[in-house]
């Protein structure tokens, strides 16, 4: 049985360090000692201080696109703070992307595959096997996400792309419509529909979209009591072949319910 915490004796601790040193994983250590992976990096820490890698860029105008997008759609940000009455307590700047446990866990995996290529350690967590959450601690990338969105305080309701579209390049804008496809966006049985309650994030989606020529529609839906409007975007029948073409998805399931809509199986 793990135990969630434990203290080590002295002789078990010079094991940890030893193990460490030659290379043994945590889960390895974990099972060995019968402990949670938390219990022992908290140990590890003290003997192996982590290294902070430089913070790198080596990704296409597209794929930093697909990142900023679903940022845009599921993304969260939280910075705790330095508190002198807690000194212990570790600071952070945490990015995390809020996915569906049950049909998301690749699409996930494909995103934390194009972090790691900017050098930075995302890792994937199950909430009560509804949603999965990838995360990844880094004021670098928050700082680099945020020179291409802006939003106040309430990060849902405002979002959206810092400049006019016209001044990012258009593999980037297809990479950006793609991601926030992927995360707010749906399919219907002859359209592909993206909704939030940020008005100018679908102000920006639709100019992406009628900028290479898709046919969509657009309306509002005005809700009850203290809910904010919700506002649509639709590319329509006739587009989604192109909309496939310029644009698709990188979720799989999305991907594969657009196929389907293209090749007469109406069912999204």
């Amino acid at each position: 049985m793990v135990q969630k915490n434990r203290r080590f004796s002295t002789e078990e601790i010079l094991l940890i360090k030893r193990l460490t040193d030659e290379g043994k994983s945590l889960n390895y250590l974990s099972r060995l000692f019968s402990v949670g992976k938390s219990t022992l990096y908290y140990q590890i820490r003290k003997f192996k201080p982590r290294i902070k890698k430089e913070f790198l860029v080596r990704l296409s105008d597209f794929h930093i696109g697909e990142l900023i997008g679903a940022f845009a759609g599921d993304g969260n940000y939280s910075h705790q703070r330095y508190d002198r009455r807690f000194p212990s307590r570790p600071t952070h700047h945490r990015i995390r992307y809020f996915l569906t446990f049950s049909k998301e866990r690749e699409y996930a995996e494909y995103l934390k595959n194009l972090l790691a290529k900017l050098n930075l350690n995302p890792y994937i967590m199950n909430r009560n096997e509804s949603v999965l959450i990838l995360t990844v601690n880094s004021k670098e990338y928050i700082d680099f996400i945020k020179t291409y969105l802006t939003w106040d305080k309430d990060k849902t309701f405002s979002i959206r792309l810092k400049k006019n579209i016209s001044e990012y390049s258009d593999n980037f804008l297809r990479g950006f419509a793609r991601g926030l496809m992927d995360t707010d966006g749906f399919l219907n049985p002859g359209n592909a529909v993206c909704a939030c309650i940020s008005k100018e994030l679908i102000n920006n989606l639709s100019e992406i979209f009628t900028s290479f020529d898709l046919n969509i529609k657009r309306r509002v839906l005005i809700r009850k009591g203290n809910s904010r409007p919700l506002y649509f975007v639709r590319v329509r029948r006739k587009s989604l072949e192109r909309y496939g073409d310029v644009i698709g998805f990188s979720n799989k399931a999305k991907a594969q319910s657009l196929d389907n809509i293209i090749n007469g199986d109406r069912k999204p």
